[in-house]
């Protein structure tokens, strides 16, 4: 059934005076917010193309110095043309080739201020190379002291900062100081997830302890509310497809509720065999993980709405959280007992599928797991202890012995995300600080 959906301004308090500064938010100091989200324009086809040279003679003969019944010049001309074409073709030198300068433009955009360069050596596996930058809400938080979600925008340097405040904050990020571009305020919301969709346009916020999420859209600098599906109750697990189609939430039960993410209504209903604890979606949103509360990991297909696989996750005693890599190839899980287990994709589908690698360094409950965008990182962390975070080389499955600084305090850590590229990494606490390091490895956004 289709759930009403409505703009509830009066619901919305924007913090300090925004008004004024939303028409000019800026994610780099050149282009707006707006005119970097509009589709760029195509180069127009028809362009007045000059010949190269002219050949004097053209102007001494005509078609009826040689042809008398030819009609005209031009006539005459064309079918010289369609006649040299058909026998000898169009020569490399004369080919019209489409103008690059946009190309690179957009590519040049891409990498939000920093040069492309091609990388001549793998990660290193032992030894991280990062620095530590000033946090992202440096200036006043106001997200709250947990701070449960930080979201890098897909196309531009900028990261989404929200907690248990209700305050959602967009930071522009990378320079010497993390500028506040734009805060609103959901009354008397505990945000526990947020989601940019793929082409950055709008963000999906939920809170668990909401029957609403929210769509904010980043153009029109508008929020809506938007209900649940009656039968859910609570988004305890909210999660949004890689191709922004689909909406996953459950309220920790035994079910998962798949929202069309165009129309808001409820595409489906799956039934799983036990309590729920975490989802992900793969790569490519054919289909959705649900790791059930005694370890077992069920995979249902978006297609035919059905089971393909039940496993056990190896060792597991209390499901925590479970995540897939962009690239599709690996899952991690975590348990409650802060064992993580990585598994090959391709090998889900065998009568008891065996881990890759399993790491044991973190001893209390996994509560955050990521891939970065090129599957040579697994950030783990726990926030049940404070600086419980642990890095993982992949392939060689290597913990990285520099990282976190033992002088460095992250108290408990609540979250953690990579940026598109991998440039950044981000982490929050319980504080209400939202941590950025760059990772020096990579060199793009």
């Amino acid at each position: 059934m289709k759930r009403s959906s409505r703009n509830f301004k009066h619901e919305i308090n924007p913090v300090k005076d925004e008004e004024s500064r939303l028409s000019q938010i800026l994610f780099t100091k050149k282009q707006k917010l707006i005119d970097k989200l509009k589709p760029n324009q195509e180069l127009s086809d028809n362009i007045d193309l000059k010949p190269v040279w002219t050949d004097d003679d053209d102007g001494k003969y005509t078609a009826a110095n040689i042809i008398p019944q030819a009609v005209s010049n031009v006539q005459y001309t064309e079918k010289l043309k369609q006649k040299y074409r058909t026998i000898v073709g169009t020569p490399s030198w004369a080919e019209i080739k489409k103008n690059t300068d946009c190309e690179d433009d957009d590519k040049l955009m891409k990498t939000v201020g920093h040069i492309v360069k091609k990388k001549t050596k793998e990660l290193k596996k032992d030894f991280l190379e990062y620095k530590i930058l000033p946090k992202i809400n440096n200036d006043i938080s106001k997200e709250g002291p947990l701070i449960k979600c930080i979201e890098f925008h897909p196309k531009m340097s900028v990261s989404l900062i929200a907690g248990q405040s209700g305050v959602v904050s967009l930071y522009s990020i990378g320079g010497d100081k993390n500028e506040r571009l734009h805060s609103f305020n959901l009354k008397k919301w505990q945000i526990t997830a947020a989601h940019f969709t793929p082409d950055g346009k709008s963000a999906f916020i939920a809170s668990k302890s909401n029957h609403s999420y929210c769509i904010y859209d980043l153009v029109k600098a508008e929020a809506k509310l938007v209900q649940l599906p009656q039968i859910s109750k609570r988004p305890h697990i909210f999660q949004l497809s890689p191709n922004g189609k689909y909406l996953a939430t459950s309220d920790c039960f035994d079910e998962v509720y798949l929202i069309d993410t165009a129309s808001q209504e409820l595409i489906r209903v799956l039934k799983n065999s036990t309590n729920i604890k975490s989802a992900a979606f793969n790569s490519n949103s054919s289909e959705l993980y649900c790791f059930g509360d005694q370890g077992i990991v069920t995979v249902w297909s978006l297609c035919t709405f059905k089971s393909l696989k039940k496993f056990y996750d190896n060792g597991c005693v209390t499901a925590s959280c479970i995540t897939t890599s962009a690239c599709g190839r690996l899952i991690a899980t975590g348990s409650g007992e802060g064992i993580v287990n990585i598994y090959k994709t391709s090998d889900l589908m065998t009568n008891e599928p065996i881990p890759l690698k399993t790491v044991s360094n973190i001893t209390t409950k996994i509560t955050s797991l990521k891939f970065n965008s090129t599957t040579e990182i697994l950030a783990a962390c726990s926030a049940y202890y404070p600086n419980a975070v642990k890095l993982i080389h992949i392939p060689s499955y290597h913990v990285y012995q520099n990282f976190p600084k033992q002088s460095f305090n992250y108290n408990h850590i609540q979250v953690v995300n990579f940026s598109p590229n991998s440039g950044y990494m981000a982490f929050s606490n319980n504080r209400g600080s939202a941590f950025l390091h760059r990772l020096k490895y990579y060199k793009n956004y």
